[in-house]
């Protein structure tokens, strides 16, 4: 508490110091005056025309840059927003440039304040300097008068974290003074003969010592920054996300209080902290006064405390490196009215595990109608596996031998070999251990007889009557004629006779993840006999042998006779069968039970890093996206211990139809839980997205982007700070930087005090200007988008993902008056204060020029405008989600407008 009087001065004897300060300064001004008068009357080592000259060009250099000062400080005063388009200033006429309008009205006020003194010293022979005189003709024409920039680069000590993009680093380079150029007809008069010496056209050229250029461009790259998706958007949406998810989680955690999460009274205070943020980013300095009021207005918002004395509130308030801080967490926390268990809900928020939970759940959801889609596959994998393809094989080796027939070469007649006149098996086939290949034969030797009739034909000669040219005649003629016998052929076959699996056990699994299809054939080790296996149970898996004992009792052996006989048949793929093998009834619950393993290690191993919270990731939507990479990178990690293929698959097989079975469901699963992750993860951002864009429409991006910036605002406390001095250093023109060594360096400090009206903008007062207008400085409007519960993503009716809520925040406002003053460069002479500091002043006035009193624009006061929203999600399974809820004192607390927006 301040409690001591012991520094309390009488107010009278204050009032008499300041009179006896200004009285002396006064007289100071008014002996530099003479001085200056002195200096421009002769002197003993002042000769000739040129020294006068050289006396007169110093002179008017310092006079041109008081005019010129005065032109600024009347421009600082009541700069021209809104130029008369009709005003010589515009003299091009049709759109008008703001910042060249004020610098050609600042060379008309130069050229008058100048003339005016041109007028009293430079003209009709006054100037007399050692008997010469320099007369000056009246400036005609502003337009002559031009200014070229002087750059700097501010180092300001107070600096906002980096964004990308980087919307809260003001800009290091401006314009920090101007060189002003005058041009001049000048005559130099020889007083003794009255004779004009020489006359010349010069331009007088100084540097203008007020930074009026730097108080304006600062001011003007504030306003800019505090409209549309710019620097105070990311502030405020910054504050109110703090506010939003610290409300937000504790009515999650809780028993659903604070009912409504975002309200007017608190964007208030947020709007107002972010002004000054912004200031203290822009000016390295906050007002003061505003400081405190916006300190008190805390206390009074977030502590209900009504009346808080000012005095006591200043006493115990203290800066940090000349800064008021603020910490944005601790103030939402507050805002609670329960800070402790906020606090622990905003922890506890920053370890929500988004985990693969919901599609492991929803993927074996008995409930849904067909059954869980794990079942649906288990029952479509194991009649793929519990098949095969059967045949018959014939392979025959055959050995005709012919019958002797020595001597009859001519074959007559064969006769058919019917049936067999021997058959014996010779052996019985080894099974083979593969596919394609034999699960039975036999090998037979068949033997076959048959008469074949062979001839044997001659020619004999015989005496008989021809016919000739003369007449008949006996001559001799031939005939032909057999000898026959019957030989008996011997056939013999050697036939192999086989059972063969042409195929089985074959998959076709698509792999949504992998973007392939899992395709084996004929994998199992000697899947047609049965196996005792061990899985959570003993049991024995009867494999596809029941195919083998169909096939071969109802196929193989009835016809193994007649494909013996059957001298014909000579082929691999006799009687083919495919076969629908009847599975064991444990083998669902075996493969589900597998399933339920994979969860089991999931769930173990599977959780959220740490990294992705909503302060990393603000938009619920990229906080999916993270969350779908994150899960799936840590399932593929352990990707093929949760298959477990070896336990299955040995050398090359699979040890039985139930262990492909179980195999190939578990690498369907876990495919189809990275598939899933990610579809519904992804989907669920979409769904997130899209209902930003229908919110937020043409702003969603913006709105986006001030989410994701503004988290970093939150990381550290807030300084406002009070006067942090800065450093300019003279740059080039391009912000390029001279060395130290250079004749053109130099630096110096710029320390600005901003002063703005009122302290503290209220959303709910109606004010009034000094002109009488009534108005509201501040507007708000924020609306809970999704509800009291908030949107329950589910991408696809299931699973429930998350549930998300947004805030829709439009923010109007405007200052009555703000004015930056440059505080540590007092220019300006003042005849009661010595001097005064340059100042920029930004209110809603008429501009009158002060050369005629004609009116030429007018000055505005700045105003911004933005919209924002800000987003929170929390995990599934509460049907109160999160948003604002209804109560009966507030039975919409979904869409608050302050009364401004009436208006």
């Amino acid at each position: 508490m301040c409690e001591s009087d012991s520094g309390r001065v009488p107010l009278t004897i204050i009032g008499i110091l300041f009179l006896l300060i200004s009285t002396a300064a006064s007289i100071h001004i008014t002996q530099m005056d003479l001085k200056m008068a002195e200096s421009r009357q002769p002197a003993e080592n002042i000769k000739g025309p040129n020294d006068a000259f050289l006396s007169f060009n110093a002179d008017m250099a310092n006079a041109i840059n008081y005019a010129a000062m005065d032109a600024l400080q009347q421009m600082g005063e009541t700069p021209v927003i809104d130029p008369d388009p009709n005003s010589q200033y515009n003299p091009g006429g049709g759109q008008i440039d703001v910042a060249e309008f004020n610098q050609n009205w600042a060379k008309g006020m130069t050229m008058h304040y100048l003339n005016q003194y041109i007028g009293s010293n430079y003209m009709y022979n006054r100037y007399d300097c050692n008997g010469y005189a320099v007369n000056v003709e009246p400036l005609e024409d502003w337009e002559g008068i031009y200014f070229v920039p002087i750059y700097m680069g501010l180092d300001r000590k107070l600096k906002p974290p980096k964004l990308i993009p980087d919307l809260l680093t003001p800009k290091e380079t401006h314009v920090v003074y101007w060189n002003v150029f005058v041009p001049m007809n000048v005559s130099i008069v020889d007083l003794a003969t009255d004779e004009i010496i020489e006359n010349k056209s010069i331009k007088v050229r100084t540097l203008v010592l007020a930074r009026y250029p730097l108080l304006e461009s600062f001011t003007m790259e504030y306003e800019t920054r505090l409209n549309g998706s710019n620097a105070l958007m990311t502030e405020t949406t910054a504050f109110a996300m703090g506010y939003t998810w610290a409300r937000g989680y504790l009515q999650y955690s809780k028993s659903g209080n604070p009912k409504n999460i975002v309200d007017n009274e608190h964007l208030s205070l947020i709007v107002n902290g972010a002004l000054m943020l912004d200031q203290g980013f822009v000016f390295n300095s906050v007002d003061p006064e505003s400081i405190i009021e916006y300190g008190m207005q805390t206390k009074r918002t977030l502590e209900g405390k009504k009346n808080i004395d000012m005095g006591e509130f200043i006493c115990n308030t203290k800066l940090v490196n000349g800064s008021y801080q603020v910490d944005p967490n601790a103030d939402a926390a507050n805002s609670t009215g329960d800070p402790k268990n906020a606090t622990k809900a905003l922890d506890e928020a920053l370890h929500f595990d988004y985990n693969a939970t919901p599609i492991t759940d929803f993927l074996n959801n008995d409930a849904l109608p067909g059954g869980s889609s794990t079942r649906q596959q288990i029952n479509k994998i194991i009649p793929q596996v519990y098949n095969a393809r059967l045949a018959t094989g014939v392979a025959r080796q055959t050995d005709v031998d012919i019958g002797a027939h020595d001597g009859y070469s001519s074959n007559h007649k064969t006769y058919s070999w019917g049936e067999p006149d021997n058959m014996k098996r010779l052996e019985v086939l080894p099974r083979d251990t593969y596919v394609p290949g034999n699960l039975y034969g036999e090998v037979w030797e068949v033997t076959w007889t048959r008469k074949h009739v062979w001839r044997h034909y001659y020619t004999v000669e015989y005496a008989c009557m021809k016919s000739g040219p003369l007449g008949p005649y006996m001559g001799t003629c031939t005939r032909t004629e057999y000898n026959e016998m019957t030989a008996i052929d011997t056939r013999v076959d050697k036939v192999a006779v086989t059972l063969k699996a042409k195929e089985n056990s074959k998959t076709s699994i698509r792999l949504d993840h992998a973007g392939s299809t899992l395709s084996t054939v004929s994998d199992v080790v000697k899947a047609f006999t049965s196996k005792d296996v061990t899985y959570t149970s003993a049991h024995t898996d009867p494999c596809l042998e029941e195919a083998y004992t169909s096939y071969r009792s109802r196929i193989f052996d009835p016809n193994l006779v007649a494909n013996i006989k059957n001298m014909n048949l000579n082929s691999d793929n006799c009687d083919p069968r495919t076969y629908d093998v009847t599975p064991p009834g444990w083998l669902k619950g075996e493969a589900k039970d597998a399933v339920d393993e994979i969860n089991r290690d999931i769930r173990s191993d599977v959780h959220l890093s740490p990294d992705i919270n909503y302060v990393e990731y603000p938009n619920p939507a990229d906080s999916m996206r993270a969350t779908a990479i994150d899960i799936m990178d840590k399932i593929k990690a352990n990707q093929s211990s949760y298959v477990d293929k070896d336990r299955y698959y040995s050398n090359g097989k699979y040890t039985s139809c139930s262990a492909k079975t179980i195999s190939q469901v578990r690498q369907w699963y876990v495919d189809e839980v990275l598939y899933q992750v990610n579809k519904q993860y992804l989907d669920a951002a979409e769904n997130i997205d899209k209902q930003i864009d229908a919110n937020f429409s043409e702003s969603a991006d913006d709105v986006r982007e001030a989410n994701k910036n503004g988290a970093n605002l939150l990381k550290d406390v807030i300084n406002f700070p009070i006067g942090l001095t800065m450093r300019a250093e003279h740059v080039r023109d391009d912000g390029s930087h001279f060395e130290k060594d250079e004749l053109a360096y130099w630096e110096e400090n710029v320390t600005l005090l901003v002063d703005m009206v009122p302290n503290y903008l209220e959303h709910n007062i109606l004010y009034q200007s000094d002109s009488g207008e009534s108005l509201y400085l501040l507007k708000l409007k924020n609306y809970n988008l999704l509800g009291p519960t908030g949107l329950y993503v589910l991408p696809s009716l299931n699973p429930w993902v998350c549930t998300v809520n947004t805030w829709y925040i439009e923010v109007e406002g405007e200052f009555l008056e703000l004015m930056v003053s440059d505080v540590d460069n007092e220019c300006h002479p003042h005849p009661i204060y010595g001097h005064e500091a340059q100042v920029y002043r930004r209110t809603r006035d008429r501009v009158n020029n002060p050369i005629d009193n004609n009116w030429i624009g007018t000055n505005e006061r700045i105003s911004f405008h933005f919209i924002t929203g800000t987003f929170i999600a929390v995990p599934p399974g509460k049907p109160t989600g999160v948003g604002d809820k209804p109560t009966k004192e507030n039975p919409e607390p979904m869409f608050e407008e302050s009364k401004g927006w009436e208006i």
